[in-house]
């Protein structure tokens, strides 16, 4: 018989099932990788990511990327990043074990901040990414930038205040209720108080011992008077400590109607505020311009960097605690999955070297060569063991971007989470953006910009400053005519051809200050001042009268009702003590009386006195 080693009946369809498969994988591998990528890489970032295509090259553990766009999560209508080709090089043992580690990746065709055909779609659900694009833009609607005011002086006739209005009145009335709980309060500490039976008691017993000596009531009557004498003393003491249990609670309640009267006068200076918003006074003070002028495209700027900032911190956490993700998705109990990162072993997500070089040459705007690395990114720092660093180059002087200089440290390898980024643009465009509250549009030109960024805990410290000598203006005259006060603005603004802007942003996340300067604001408020000046000055001394007639109507008698307890009570505490002491003195002097006519030798027994 002979041995048949291949079973060509079994064979045959498996070696159909086989190139089924690998016709399968090489029409759908790359689709769907491409598909995955894009899914991916918008969750993470919380912006639209699209990827024209994607080769995969098994041979060499590589992945090329082609036409990836990147969108600005803050401006759907623009591209943040542009590449024309992305190289990824795998670590092919990493990938084994599930692992991305890119070895190596190199890019070409980078472009910023490019226009898309379509706007992206906004990324919404209950992710990461969209949590953090909504909470930062939830930490810049906290700052307060002012609307500027350019209400000409002339229609400024008269102030029409509601008492209710003010904040004074309100805790004026509020103080008064308060005023008459604390009187109420203290009148029945002083009826439970109840010293006269122990200053009545102590008196008779003065009188009794004033008109008896030892002769009348001999020993014992003696040794009985003493100790009558010695209790009713300590109910005097008791009572006298009483008396100061009292004074402390009759202190504090003073005290908190003293706060108040004090929180009457805060609340009139805010009350000026409020009356002098009434008016809409031309603001002609400096940090008041710049913050509106400039207060909300700084904000801007540092809500980007901090956005960028968050993600980092989600997706770089600091040691090596288990990370929770979403289970697939199951018809019951998608339930989560968790990773307990080890030491010594890959990290899910490592990109060890990223390096950029390549030059645009010829006529285009954007000639130069550019340089830039990335070293460290990684889904486990306390794995990696170092920082993240981030640096780029370029240096093309008479191109559209003369320099560009960006140093950017992310060191999440310890609990102290520290960020920091510092870029620093030469000969770039600046954007162009309208004035608020003006219709006129600055176009800054052609320019210079710096921007550093740091975020160390929940301490954060940011500057941005732009500057340019090539400043253009444009006023909107479709709208309505501007008036006299605008006009002054206008003939100031457009006089100036160069521009500084200084912006610094820090503090706590939660509570951060937000200061701007510029050179266009102290131009307009000297000029304002010396304009208008005085009649600003004079209808700030109006909006004070005015408010005082109000406030004083309903404070001053509330100030005399606060004085008049203080006053009552604190007397009635001093009579009280004073009572005590009296018979207290009393008392102990009629005792001397009677133990100093024994002579020396004679103990009345039972008695230490």
């Amino acid at each position: 018989m002979r041995l048949k080693i291949f079973r060509w009946k079994a064979i045959g369809p498996l070696l159909l099932f086989l190139a089924v498969v690998v016709a399968l994988v090489f029409l759908f591998a790359e689709p769907v990788a491409k598909s995955t990528t894009e899914e991916v890489s918008t969750e993470l970032l919380g912006t639209q990511v699209d990827v024209g295509a994607l080769d995969l090259i098994p041979r060499e553990a590589s992945v090329d990327l082609r036409a990836l766009q990147v969108a600005d999560p803050f401006d759907l209508g623009r591209n943040l990043i542009e590449a024309d080709e992305i190289r990824l090089k795998l670590n092919p043992e990493a990938l084994s074990e599930k692992k991305l580690v890119v070895e190596r990746f190199a890019l070409r065709g980078m472009r910023f901040g490019t226009a898309r055909k379509t706007p992206a779609r906004p990324v919404e659900g209950d992710g990461f990414a969209p949590q953090a694009l909504r909470a930062v833009r939830q930490w810049a609607g906290q700052f307060d930038v002012p609307l500027l005011k350019l209400t000409p002086i002339d229609t400024i006739r008269q102030l029409v205040l509601n008492p209710t209005q003010l904040t004074t009145v309100r805790q004026a009335q509020s103080l008064v209720s308060r005023t008459d709980s604390t009187r109420q309060a203290l009148e029945q500490s002083f009826k439970q108080l109840d010293i006269r039976a122990t200053v009545d008691s102590a008196r008779a017993l003065t009188d009794r011992l004033s008109k008896s000596n030892v002769r009348t009531l001999g020993l014992e009557g003696t040794r009985q008077a003493i100790e009558s004498g010695r209790r009713t003393l300590r109910e005097v003491e008791q009572a006298k400590v009483r008396v100061e249990g009292l004074e402390g609670e009759v202190r504090g309640g003073v005290e908190t109607l003293g706060s108040g009267l004090k929180a009457l006068d805060q609340a009139r200076r805010q009350d000026y505020a409020f009356a002098k918003s009434l008016l809409q006074l031309p603001s002609f003070s400096a940090p008041d311009i710049g913050n509106a002028f400039f207060g909300k495209v700084s904000i801007d700027r540092f809500q980007q960097a901090l956005y960028w900032a968050q993600l980092a911190r989600h997706y770089m956490p600091p040691g090596l605690l288990p990370r929770e993700d979403p289970g697939p998705d199951r018809l019951r109990a998608s339930g989560s999955t968790v990773r307990f990162p080890k030491e010594k072993e890959w990290p899910s997500f490592l990109v060890q070297l990223g390096e950029i070089d390549f030059a645009f040459e010829g006529d285009n705007p954007l000639r130069g060569n550019y340089e830039a690395s990335v070293r460290g990114l990684t889904s486990a720092p306390a794995l990696y063991g170092r920082p993240m660093l981030v640096q780029a180059r370029r240096s093309a002087a008479g191109s559209a971007i003369a320099s560009i200089d960006v140093d950017a440290v992310i060191d999440h390898v310890s609990p102290r989470v520290r960020d920091s980024v510092a870029a620093r643009l030469r000969g770039i465009q600046l954007p162009s953006f309208d004035l608020p509250g003006l219709p006129v549009r600055l176009a800054p030109g052609t320019g210079s910009s710096n921007l550093t960024f740091a975020l160390t805990g929940d301490q954060l410290l940011g500057r941005w400053t732009i500057g340019s000598k090539q400043v253009s203006w444009a006023l909107d005259t479709t709208g309505r005519a501007l008036n006299e006060i605008e006009r002054l603005v206008w003939r100031v603004v457009s006089g100036l051809d160069d521009l500084s802007v200084e912006a610094t942003v820090r503090g706590a996340l939660r509570s951060p200050r937000l200061s701007v300067a510029s050179n266009l604001d102290r131009a307009i408020a000297q000029r304002l001042d010396a304009v208008i000046g005085e009649e600003v000055a004079k209808a700030e001394r109006m909006v004070r009268a005015k408010v005082d007639s109000i406030v004083a109507e309903k404070v001053e008698p509330v100030k005399r009702q606060v004085t008049q307890v203080q006053t009552e009570v604190n007397q009635r505490i001093a009579a009280e003590r004073e009572r005590l002491e009296q018979v207290e003195a009393q008392l102990q002097a009629e005792l001397k009386r009677l133990t100093g006519g024994l002579a020396p030798e004679i103990k009345l027994p039972g008695v230490n006195f």
